[in-house]
């Protein structure tokens, strides 16, 4: 009995030491997780058992279970060296703990012709087929290097907080941003921790599921604003959420800030023509922005790589420009609220191999912003 007391008047000697010297940059509220004493401990060991839960409800401990063995072990050998007052040891073990789980059981790829190469992940407002995703971004103002969420920003997260319970089976994907001050890689690793903090902000406040969010940083890679002004590098601190819903758009009320629609428009091979069998998809787009007046829209055209590249360019656009011509002669969408874009096939989808893959890159997205008050 004396033994472990001292054991604990031991460690919570040397947390409340590193607390001193550091304060509670690095730390969040102890779960109890791991038999660590106090009522703070290190954000990365709680992280490490975050990503080993999130991996074990995805049934990875079933998919690869070796693997997933090998990253509870490290997790758990992380807790021994951080229980034994080895702070900074533990913290770093916990971070590879963390990402051995998040790398537990990668997608294997398609096949793919010998010419073809791996297909580039899309920007994350991209739609899965048959979904949507709806994008809001989140007016939260961070301190310079800073990741944690002032009290006064508690609303902001509400938002997806309170979206995500009224829909349980929404997903979502929380991207974090910096300005361009400090290092690339500083940045980088500082916009994941600002994504972490809206994730366990989410977890602790609105019971979201480990295994519903995914934490991104962009660092400073995706700027809105000139960063040569100190109201564009606040600009540029920002997160954005983006939620992937299983639902039809009807149920949604009011609108996010952006919805994302992955239209199932076939055209043919090198045509730009709308077939009237896709007419009611297009109609989508025409009745969200007939019911909401202040929305606009961005037509994203796309196609497979046959042919030259400047030839696709080309088509994508034309593809682009016949659903907005649709809906303004349709719909009477004013032409100021709708854009044509063409990606040719440099957004592939699915490899071009296969006359399947090849149709799914010939595709069409409706970007809508809904600004809606």
């Amino acid at each position: 009995m004396n033994r472990i007391l001292f054991r604990s008047l031991y460690m919570f000697v040397c947390l409340a030491s590193v607390g001193a010297l550091f304060g509670c940059t690095h730390y969040e509220k102890n779960n109890g997780r791991g038999d660590i004493p106090g009522f703070f401990i290190r954000s990365e060991m709680q992280q490490a058992d975050r990503a080993v839960e999130s991996a074990r409800q995805a049934g990875k401990d079933k998919a690869c279970p070796a693997d997933f063995k090998a990253a509870e072990a490290a997790k758990d050998k992380a807790y021994d060296v951080f229980r034994a007052c080895h702070t900074e040891e533990g913290a770093a073990l916990a971070n590879d703990a963390t990402a051995k789980a998040n790398a537990l059981c990668p997608p294997q790829a398609a096949p793919m012709a010998a010419s073809e190469a791996p297909i580039e992940p899309v920007p994350a407002t991209e739609p899965t087929p048959e979904r949507f995703k709806y994008c809001v971004t989140l007016d939260i103002e961070y301190d310079i290097n800073k990741a944690e969420i002032r009290p006064q920003y508690g609303d902001e997260v509400a938002k997806v907080g309170d979206f995500m319970k009224k829909y349980p089976t929404t997903t979502a994907v929380i991207e974090g941003y910096t300005d361009e001050v400090g290092t690339d890689e500083y940045n980088l690793q500082l916009s994941q921790k600002r994504a972490e903090s809206v994730v366990i902000y989410l977890e602790e406040h609105f019971g979201i599921a480990a295994s519903r969010l995914a934490a991104k940083g962009y660092g400073k890679t995706k700027p809105i604003a000139d960063n040569a002004t100190d109201t564009g590098r606040q600009k540029n601190r920002r997160i954005n959420a983006i939620i992937d819903c299983a639902f039809d758009l009807k149920e949604i009320a009011p609108p996010p800030d952006r919805l994302c629609i992955a239209l199932n428009v076939e055209f043919a091979t090198d045509s730009a023509e709308i077939r009237p069998a896709y007419f009611e998809q297009v109609d989508k787009v025409g009745t969200f922005m007939q019911k909401y007046p202040t929305t606009t829209a961005v037509i994203e055209g796309h196609t497979d790589s046959t042919g030259p590249a400047a030839h696709n360019m080309q088509l994508s656009r034309e593809r682009a420009q016949s659903v907005v011509n649709y809906l303004v002669a349709k719909f009477g969408i004013d032409t100021k609220r709708l854009s044509a874009k063409g990606y040719g096939s440099t957004r592939r989808i699915a490899y071009d191999s296969t006359p399947e893959g090849r149709q799914k890159n010939r595709r069409i997205n409706a970007i809508i912003d809904c600004v809606i008050k």
